[in-house]
């Protein structure tokens, strides 16, 4: 009987929907079908955590999809991406599967937080507090927590008051309190010892929110699904459900412009004056498995989903393509390194245009080193799919020095600092009868070398790529 119910209902608001002209477009995303988490920055771009790496689509609607790198050694290992936070300097903060957390800049500087002497429990939430400390939520090893001079520290159902170490949702407050969601009730820490548990919130909370001074709480119950609201953080309220969300799992809430809340469950749901309407199948919603919900600057609605990929109520159309080598951004070195691609190579506009001239290759080494910086495997990646995509086409590695130090040096340096690039083109298949390098050391400079800014010129790989005779 209740099955009935549950379709009678959702035909009913369906119906209703319909008639409000609201539709979700399914994107072509190629392979990727996974989306895990959304965050919007204030410029209008508009960030996704997936299976297979981040996606951004600019406020132009640009799509990127970078494909992230944890180990050089195993090139063919995807890091997917759990969560995305934006703090109010619009620095992005990503959490991925097996624990590791970064931090991109707005000019896509990123660091890298290493807290696995704790574990590698995937990051299920991460907040930035007022002093700029971390708090990231686990799915399996409770809480972590590091200040803004670097200490970390872990809070766990084994050394602290918490509950559960299965954490899946996380807040904090005005005060400066974090709710924590877990997988036995809710609890509140407003210090580093002061914990509270709220007795009433029974059961496995799966959501937090928090909008004009209202804190929304979804609950896995232990007869049916809750929704909460504790009302300007003095009184809390349970909201009475309709029948097809008694049954399910609030996974994330959001607001739209209006205040309306909004709830990603097996669909999406909204609570509008009092009246739940729920989004399915003929608003376009074709998934019966939404992990995220997120509104634009523009007030468009993005949902995630398990297993087909990203809907949207904005105007956008992206073009279905062949799936082809995504561009590969390492974060083994914890140096500061941008995400962003560069401009340089294009493989999509490589033609004879470039052969038998001399190109700069926007890769960095460490100074008076020839090891390789992370920002240089997107440019190697790229020179990677051009000498693919034209397999009679060779290639000369030239390495040049900056003018200062022992000249001696500089050449042995250079000769590295070409080979090193080399080597890299032959572990990614390309054959090694293809490539010449040679070392110029600090004698052919593009700039004095009276400052900083002229020998970071001079350091550097060019590449001149001609045809096989």
């Amino acid at each position: 009987m209740k099955k009935l119910i549950f379709l009678l209902t959702s035909f009913i608001v369906s119906s209703q929907l319909s008639a409000q002209n609201f539709t979700l477009k399914n994107l072509p995303l190629d392979s990727i079908k996974v989306i895990n988490s959304i965050a919007v920055e204030v410029n209008g771009n508009r960030w996704f955590g997936t299976e297979k790496g981040l996606l951004s689509i600019g406020s132009n609607n640009q799509i990127t999809v970078l494909k992230v790198q944890t180990n050089l050694q195993d090139t063919a290992k995807v890091t997917a991406i759990s969560s995305i936070f934006i703090d109010p300097q619009q620095n992005k903060w990503i959490g991925t599967y097996s624990g590791q957390i970064f931090r991109l800049s707005p000019q896509g500087v990123f660091e890298k937080y290493d807290f696995s002497k704790f574990g590698e429990s995937l990051i299920t939430a991460i907040v930035v507090d007022k002093n700029n400390g971390i708090w990231a939520s686990t799915a399996g090893n409770g809480l972590y927590m590091m200040n803004s001079g670097g200490n970390m520290m872990n809070l766990n159902a084994q050394n602290s008051s918490l509950p559960d170490n299965q954490v899946f949702a996380l807040h904090l407050d005005n005060q400066g309190a974090a709710w924590i969601g877990t997988g036995k009730g809710l609890s509140k820490l407003s210090g580093i010892n002061n914990w509270d548990k709220e007795k009433k919130i029974d059961g496995e909370v799966s959501a937090i929110a928090e909008y004009n001074g209202d804190l929304w709480v979804g609950v896995v119950g232990l007869q049916e699904t809750e929704l909460w609201r504790y009302e300007n953080y003095r009184k809390w309220t349970k909201i009475e459900l309709p029948n097809f969300l008694r049954y399910t799992r609030f996974m994330k809430f959001t607001f739209d412009k209006s205040g309306k809340l909004w709830a990603a469950t097996d669909r999406i749901a909204n609570l509008d004056n009092g009246v739940w309407n729920l989004y399915g199948d003929e608003n376009g919603l074709t998934t019966n498995s939404a992990t995220y919900a997120a509104f634009d600057q523009e007030n468009n609605l993005w949902v995630g989903s398990n297993g087909k990929g990203l809907y949207t109520t904005a105007n956008i159309i992206i073009p279905i393509k062949e799936e082809k080598k995504m561009p590969v951004m390492s974060f083994v070195e914890e140096k500061k390194t941008p995400i962003t691609e560069s401009d340089g190579l294009n493989p999509e506009l490589a033609d004879d245009k470039l052969l038998d001239r001399a190109i700069t290759l926007k890769i960095q080494f460490e100074q008076s080193k020839a090891d390789l910086l992370p920002i240089s495997i997107m440019e190697l990646e790229k020179l990677v799919e051009i000498l693919v995509r034209n397999p009679t086409w060779q290639i000369e590695i030239g390495g040049h020095t900056d003018g200062v130090g022992n000249a001696k040096l500089n050449q042995q340096l250079s000769e590295q600092r070409a080979n090193i690039v080399r080597d890299y083109l032959v572990q990614r298949e390309i054959n090694k009868s293809r490539i010449t390098t040679v070392g110029y050391g600090g004698t052919k400079p593009l700039a004095n070398n009276n400052d900083v800014s002229s020998r970071e010129q001079n350091r550097r790989v060019e590449i001149i790529l001609r045809k096989a005779d």
